[in-house]
């Protein structure tokens, strides 16, 4: 949770591949939908940045406006592309009123720049931005689109030097760079760029007011109209859809695309769409009947009409990795009649910001039902989830030919404590099937991830000797797909993996991942950098889970210890000299700069470990890790130890000196410290189960709300962070902030408190519950105590909690049944 005037939106720099193509090709289809788009020989000299309005307020105010347009990402990277400008500037757009944009524009032309400015004919009147500019002497051309009467100039665009390509749904006005939901693309290229070819063919059209140009622009990865490429595009890319067509529109009138997306619904596409609430009565008659029939889903943006706020873009995000974006509506006079763009991004990486914006305003945004209900966005959101309680990670025993491929074992303690023989069948299929099976029927779970080991196959280390392989893996995610449809929705098995070692950096779980992580173990550059990529580039969404740490000692009396960073000492004084040789390496911290380059030094002893260092490498595998690392195990496993079948709570031990119950957890030790250094990640409580005791063994479990219990619903909800670690089998944790922000999210305010909404339930458990709020800062030094309260359950609460002046923020919830003593950890809101 960040104070606007520091929670400025992030700019996300990618890489775009498109296929090779000339200017006036028409667009085909290829037998493999994701084989196109990747051969022109441009991506490596292409990146993007995609940079998006993201206004903090849903229905905005004067005073939101005048404060984000003073920090407007979009006029701040507008501005610097023109200041950058050393030959020439081509701009088109359909409105201009920002006078930063016009006085970058006037300080270009002063430098010699050439400059020339498309606008609408609607702007050739009264004393706007585009007269003004025509008096200063810069060369500004009035035009309107084809048809009669004529449509628009509505392109919005700019070439800087014919080389940098700055596109997407704004305009250049106080709103569209301000409280209006927007994004801009900027792509950087080399000379005989097909896509900038395409965008400086289109504005010649403009230029020379010749609409029936504008479609011989055309490429197969960027349509121009008036004309009816962009409506060939758009119906390949439905049609290629597979899982997801998620539809972020300012007016979608098009009956075809309806019928399109309908077509799309029928065959089992799960589609989704946003458009502006003012616009609701649009959305009616057969073809819209059809869709909503076949099961898609529509949302209505709210916004301020009085202050002409609107959700303006005009973006489709399909099967998570392909987003077809620019500055035209769905709608007929958008093809035929305006000067338009609509251009396709194929790698995925291009989609994950505008996944996130469609997600968030997913949020924010009502169906029909719940406008006419009066409903908040969070009261929605509660009403239309699920909690589904489950455990993340597992092992079972898996052997081939005598080769370990995990290490769980075929055993369970009975009533006595003694050790017995489970039969889990003759292959790994049979054991983990029984694995999955004894979680659902036994555990009484409604989600199991086996997490069988993983890594190189290069020499094994002492106690991490089971090492799946890939065709086992391959057969134990069909078992899980097996077993999922053979449990008719009332249970998912997840196929996950643990990758890498406890000396070589900790162990991660992966999950999302059709292909096993065999890597170089300890090489944490190698999967942020090329696995994890790979993967989404293959049009999966893989997720790290960060198992067991152990950042710190418990015990000041000994250096010695399977724990990874101590600061203040000398490395050589640990006698362990295996033991120095792991220090300061989990996650991949050895494996970024500074820390790659200082370690050797400190485990010589030649100097001390320094926290800077540390917090600066910290910093570098957070944001190697940002698009992958979801969750954190806060709590114990003791899944060596537990071998039976008592649903004890892991989190509390006796004290081997004094005799007391002591609960041991890694929240206010681990987690709080990676979230501290900007981590963004949700609490887990993690089974780590090596006996045969699936779910029967803990009375830990991990909360996932989610919409449905398929793999898919829980992936995308713990994508998004919706997850809570609780050592009671049947909580129910719901949080929010300020009425639409859910446990996991991130809310940015102008105001100085948050009112935090929590819900708790539990049907076992009739006493009041115990609640303390605790905060932090990321950057900062702790996290602290800042709200306490006794509150009852079944029923919504509010904590209004201070916001600091600086810095961006996170809180959590910590829950306590006092009997029988047993809490719960909120995911953080940012």
């Amino acid at each position: 949770m960040s104070r606007a005037a520091v929670g400025s939106m992030r700019a996300h720099l990618l890489l775009l591949l498109v296929c090779t193509t000339a200017c006036s090709a028409t667009p085909e289809v290829s037998d493999d939908p994701w084989t196109d788009g990747k051969g022109d020989g441009f991506g490596a000299e292409r990146t993007i940045d995609v940079v998006l309005t993201e206004p903090y307020c849903d229905v905005c105010s004067a005073e939101d406006k005048t404060f984000l347009s003073a920090r407007s990402p979009v006029t701040r990277r507008i501005v610097d592309l023109i200041d950058g400008a050393q030959r020439t500037v081509d701009i088109a757009n359909y409105t201009f009123s920002v006078r930063p944009i016009e006085e970058a524009i006037l300080r270009a032309r002063t430098r010699g720049v050439t400059i020339r400015v498309a606008m609408d004919a609607g702007q050739q009147t009264g004393d706007t931005v585009a007269t003004r500019l025509v008096a200063a002497g810069v060369e500004v051309r009035f035009v309107a689109g084809g048809g009669s009467p004529a449509g628009l100039q509505h392109a919005k665009f700019m070439l800087v030097d014919a080389l940098t390509l700055l596109t997407g749904s704004n305009n250049w006005s106080s709103t569209g760079t301000s409280i209006n939901e927007e994004s801009t693309i900027v792509i950087r290229s080399i000379d005989g760029d097909p896509l900038l070819g395409g965008f400086t063919c289109h504005f010649d059209a403009i230029w020379t007011n010749q609409p029936a140009s504008a479609g011989a622009c055309s490429t197969p990865e960027a349509t121009f109209a008036p004309s009816s490429e962009p409506i060939k595009m758009l119906k390949e890319e439905i049609a290629r859809s597979r899982k997801t067509i998620d539809v972020l529109m300012h007016h979608l009138t098009f009956d075809d695309l309806v019928k399109e997306l309908a077509k799309a619904a029928e065959r089992g596409v799960k589609v989704r769409v946003i458009v502006n609430v003012a616009d609701r009565a649009e959305h009616a008659g057969a073809s819209w009947d059809r869709l909503l029939a076949a099961g898609a889903t529509i949302r209505y943006k709210q916004s301020n009409g009085e202050l002409f706020q609107l959700m303006h873009h005009k973006l489709a995000v399909i099967d998570d990795r392909v987003v077809v974006n620019g500055s035209g509506k769905w709608s007929g006079s958008g093809f035929f009649k305006n000067f338009e763009n609509y251009v396709r991004y194929r790698d995925p990486r291009i989609a994950r910001p505008y996944r996130e914006l469609f997600d968030r305003l997913w949020m924010w945004s009502l169906s029909g039902a719940s406008l006419d209900a009066s409903k908040t966005a969070s009261q929605q959101h509660a009403d239309e989830t699920h909690v589904y309680f489950g455990n993340l990670h597992a092992h079972y025993p898996a052997n081939a030919t005598g080769i370990a491929l995990d290490d769980g074992k075929a055993l369970r303690a009975d009533a006595t404590g003694a050790m017995v023989p489970v039969d889990v069948g003759n292959t790994p299929n049979d054991a983990a099937r029984y694995a999955y099976e004894y979680a659902r029927d036994e555990g009484g779970m409604d989600f199991l991830a086996l997490s069988p080991h993983t890594s190189d196959d290069g020499t094994a280390e002492p106690g991490d000797n089971a090492n799946m392989s890939p065709g086992q893996f391959e057969q134990m995610t069909l078992v899980a797909g097996d077993v999922t449809r053979n449990s008719s929705g009332s249970f998912v098995a997840i196929a996950g993996m643990e990758w890498s070692t406890n000396s070589a950096g900790n162990h991660v779980n992966v999950f999302g991942s059709r292909e096993l992580a065999k890597l170089e173990k300890g090489r944490f550059d190698l999967l942020y950098g090329e696995f994890l990529p790979g993967r989404e580039q293959e049009g999966e969404s893989p997720i790290v889970q960060m198992n067991h740490p152990r950042s710190f000692r418990r015990s000041t009396e000994s250096l010695n210890g399977n724990w990874d960073q101590v600061f203040d000492v000398n490395l050589l004084d640990i006698t362990s000299e295996a033991d120095r040789a792991k220090k300061f390496n989990d996650f991949g911290l050895d494996d970024y700069l500074p820390m790659k380059a200082e370690l050797p030094r400190w485990i010589a002893g030649e100097v001390m470990p320094d926290r800077e260092t540390v917090r600066a490498t910290l910093s570098a595998v957070e944001q190697a890790s940002r698009p992958y690392a979801r969750l954190f195990e806060v709590l114990v496993g003791r899944g060596n130890e537990i071998a039976h079948e008592n649903r004890e709570n892991a989190s509390l031990m006796v004290n081997s000196t004094t005799g007391a119950v002591e609960r041991y957890t890694r929240v206010h030790s681990d987690w709080d410290y990676y979230l501290l250094h900007g981590f963004r990640t949700a609490p887990t409580a993690p089974h780590d189960n090596h006996f045969a005791n699936w779910g029967t063994g803990h009375s830990t479990r991990t909360g996932v709300v989610a919409t449905t219990l398929t793999e898919d619903a829980l992936l995308d909800a713990i994508d998004a962070r919706a997850v809570y670690a609780s050592e009671d089998e049947e909580l129910v944790v719901r949080a929010y902030a300020d009425k639409r922000v859910p446990m996991g999210g991130r809310l940015v305010t102008r105001n100085t408190t948050a009112n935090l909404e929590l819900f708790l339930a539990d049907s076992n458990y009739t006493g009041s519950f115990e609640v303390v709020v605790y905060g932090g800062t990321i950057g900062g030094e702790a996290v602290r105590e800042v709200a306490r309260r006794t509150i009852a359950g079944d029923a919504w609460q509010t904590i209004t909690v201070e916001l600091p002046a600086v810095g961006e923020h996170f809180f959590y919830f910590e829950i306590s049944e006092p009997s029988p003593d047993r809490m719960a950890w909120s995911a953080p809101i940012w």
